[in-house]
C-alpha cells in the first residue's frame, strides 16, 4: 500500500458539451500524477443546493415524498432546491421549504434557524454541493408554489422512525442521511 498523499490532476483543456436550466457536462482532458493523459466528464450544477429539516413545536419532522426519475422510485426527501445566483443560502432554504410544503417556522432567529452544514453531492462527478439547515417551530403558511415537475407530498415523522428509516436504507437520500448525521453530531436527534 503506497503511502504517498495524492495529488492534484493537471488540466489541460476543458470542453463543455451540452447545458441546459439544470445542468452542464463538461469534458476535462487531464495529466494524471503518472504523466498519462485522462479524459474526465464532469457535472456542472445549475446552483448551489439547500435542504431544509424541519421540526414543528411536537417535535415532529417534516420529510417530503417525491417520484425521482433518475433513480426510478418515490423516496423520503426534506424540503429543498437550488438558490437564485445571488441568494443567502438560508433564505434560499426558507423559501424552498415555504414553496414546497407550505410551512415556514413562526420566527427567523438564531435559535429556530441553525445551519448544520454541508455535503458534496458526488465529488467523483463534479462540485455540486448542498447546505443543510435545521428548523424548528414550523406553522401552516398559505403559501405554497411547486416548479412544474415537481408533484410531492408530506409526511411527519417522528424522530425515531427518521433514525430508524436511515439506519434500514429505507431512506438514501445524501440530504436526508447527512441531515441526521449533524443532528446526532451535536446531540439534537
Amino acid at each position: 500500500m503506497s503511502h504517498q498523499e495524492p495529488v492534484i490532476w493537471k488540466t489541460l483543456s476543458s470542453n463543455r458539451v451540452f447545458r441546459n436550466r439544470w445542468v452542464g457536462v463538461v469534458v476535462d482532458e487531464v495529466e494524471l500524477p503518472d504523466g498519462k493523459r485522462y479524459e474526465y466528464t464532469r457535472i456542472e450544477p445549475a446552483g448551489i443546493g439547500v435542504g431544509v429539516i424541519g421540526f414543528n413545536a411536537a417535535g415532529e419532522i417534516l420529510l417530503e415524498r417525491e417520484y425521482r426519475h433518475g433513480v426510478g422510485e418515490v423516496v423520503w426527501q426534506v424540503p429543498g432546491g437550488l438558490a437564485a445566483a445571488d441568494e443567502d443560502l438560508q433564505a434560499a432554504g426558507l423559501r424552498e421549504l415555504r414553496e414546497e410544503t407550505g410551512y415556514a417556522p413562526a420566527v427567523v432567529s438564531g435559535e429556530t434557524v441553525t445551519y448544520l452544514g454541508a455535503v458534496w453531492d458526488n465529488p467523483g462527478f463534479g462540485v455540486a454541493c448542498s447546505h443543510i439547515y435545521r428548523v424548528r417551530g414550523l406553522e401552516p403558511t398559505d403559501v405554497t408554489h411547486h416548479d412544474h415537475g415537481e408533484f410531492v407530498t408530506c409526511a411527519w415523522v417522528s424522530p425515531a422512525w427518521l433514525k430508524e428509516a436511515v439506519r434500514s436504507g429505507e431512506i438514501k437520500d445524501r440530504v436526508v442521511v447527512a441531515a441526521v448525521a449533524y443532528l446526532l453530531l451535536n446531540g439534537e436527534l
